[in-house]
């Protein structure tokens, strides 16, 4: 009868096709890799077993809380869209830990995979010397097509001790990296989502793409949201080769931090120019509602970036704070653009954000950008005596921004706000002097209120709508100014509640 059955329905084009997905268990003290691994009473041991495992569709990897794994997870195998492949952990106790202890390149390492799940796991990979190129997590693809539907949530990703120098090849906490030299390969589908990264050096959360140049098949549906990423030795979350990227909710605190048996001019060199979060080689990325705080050095050492060989970017809802580089930095090096091997940097939106109390800068705008839009941020700055508020810079000799519209910003100093053109200054350092007045061809102001701004050698700065404020403004009333409009009153608010959770709440509620 069963025969029978299976020929009818093999006649009438059916076919059945039964998979029993595995649970597979793992317990570096009590597990022993002869055994089965397949239940909690028969756990194995070690990665070296996990990893001799071919994965199907629906399995679930389990390791056991409270212990360390030490060695590399790696796997080639993908899950499906109804069945991920899933590595979890079971018991009670604290986060399993997978220790790479400098040992491997990357401690777990996903190649060429779909439809994973990776929850609730720490990972760690310091070594015994700091060695370029060490990485936490490392998602790799490059074997042609589209790669995706990969899940990496609550994971604390620590002590990761790559090169801080980003000349020498550097090292993140999270990085993918797509390869297209030899067949078009994109991811689409990448969540990073409540992941905690501390002390990893260089960067924290980051993708790479080659060639860089081209961007013809960018990775899509890339979501970082909701991350902690403090004492991070250079760039915090760095999108690369994507289209669309959403980059929202993630707290940033203390970058650049690690070498502080340096001088600043030692720090600021050695680990490069880096910034909170900021696209490259990307269209339409969309940074909202984060947090940046207390970057050291000034070289560049911004809260946030809209770099160079991207279109469309759009900053929104953002909080810079305290950091040593300034608020913004938006940048364009021509020579790529010249070559054709860059996009340039183009339409990129900035609106509603707040700094607060960063130093030395507001916007540094270097190279020739276009059609950039700075509108209705908030900034607030009670030390600096002069703050280079806005300053055209070239990235080469001449190359000035092209079109910057400035329009119904709120800039609340105690001292001069200046703004102007700018060149080198000559340390070394990242910093800037005043060179001439800012080009009023390329730029537009309109509408914008200060409390005291001037332009080059302290020239009277005018321009249409222009208003003053009050020198006993606060936080909270210039942000109130804009309870006219509901869409960016609610969205202030959204703003406001966000960061009531910040570490530094209380930096900020003395300010309201």
């Amino acid at each position: 009868m069963w025969t029978r059955s299976i020929i009818i329905l093999t006649l009438l084009g059916f076919y059945v096709t039964v998979s029993y997905a595995a649970n597979y268990y793992v317990d570096a003290s009590n597990g022993l890799d002869q055994a089965d691994g397949l239940t909690e009473f028969t756990p194995w041991q070690s990665m070296d077993r996990l990893n001799k495992v071919r994965f199907s569709p629906g399995d679930v990897i389990h390791l056991r809380s409270g212990e360390v794994f030490k060695g590399q997870f790696r796997t080639k195998d993908s899950g499906s869209a109804e069945e991920p492949i899933q590595l979890i952990s079971y018991g009670k106790g604290p986060k399993p830990q997978i220790a790479g202890q400098g040992l491997v390149q990357s401690t777990v390492l996903l190649e060429n995979v779909s439809h994973w799940l990776i929850e609730g796991i720490e990972i760690t990979n310091m070594g015994a010397e700091p060695k370029a190129n060490r990485r936490g997590l490392l998602l790799k693809v490059n074997g042609g097509g589209v790669y995706g539907n990969i899940t990496l949530r609550n994971l604390t990703v620590r002590d990761v001790n790559g090169s801080v120098s980003k000349k020498k090849g550097g090292g993140t906490g999270i990085r993918w990296e797509v390869d297209s030299r030899k067949v078009p390969t994109r991811i689409d589908s990448l969540l990073i989502e409540n992941c905690h990264l501390i002390r990893c050096d260089r960067d924290g959360i980051k993708g790479m793409m080659s060639p860089w140049d081209d961007l013809s098949n960018l990775s899509t549906n890339i979501v970082i949201r909701a991350n902690v990423l403090e004492d991070i030795g250079g760039d915090g979350i760095v999108p690369i080769g994507t289209d669309g990227a959403l980059i929202e909710y993630n707290r940033l605190y203390g970058m650049r931090q690690r070498i502080d048996n340096l001088d600043t001019k030692e720090v600021t060199q050695y680990a490069g120019p880096s910034v909170g979060i900021w696209p490259w080689s990307c269209r339409n990325t969309h940074v909202r509602f984060n947090e940046v705080w207390n970057y050291a050095g000034t070289f560049d050492g911004q809260g946030l970036d809209s770099d160079f060989n991207c279109d469309g970017t759009l900053f929104e809802y953002n909080l810079s704070a305290k950091n040593a580089g300034g608020f913004f930095l938006i940048c364009n090096w021509s020579k790529h653009q010249d070559s054709g091997q860059s996009i340039g940097n183009s339409n990129t939106t900035i609106r509603h954000n707040v700094s607060f109390n960063d130093q030395l800068r507001g916007f540094v705008v270097n190279g020739p950008v276009e059609n950039v839009i700075i509108h209705g941020n908030v900034i607030y700055n009670t030390i600096e005596g002069q703050l280079q508020l806005i300053i055209d810079t070239p990235w080469e000799a001449g190359r000035f921004a092209k079109s910057v519209e400035v329009s119904d910003n709120l800039f609340y100093t105690t001292g001069v706000a200046q703004i102007y053109q700018a060149t080198w200054d000559g340390s070394g350092m990242g910093l800037w002097k005043a060179q001439k007045s800012i080009n009023r061809k390329t730029y537009s102001f309109e509408g914008n209120s200060y409390t005291q701004v001037e332009g080059f050698n302290g020239m009277e700065h005018k321009e249409s709508k222009q208003q003053k404020l009050n020198t006993k403004e606060t936080l909270r009333s210039l942000i109130g100014r804009f309870d006219e409009t509901p869409k960016v009153r609610d969205n202030f608010d959204h703003m406001h509640n966000f960061l009531k959770k910040s570490r530094y709440w209380s930096h900020l509620e003395v300010a309201l």
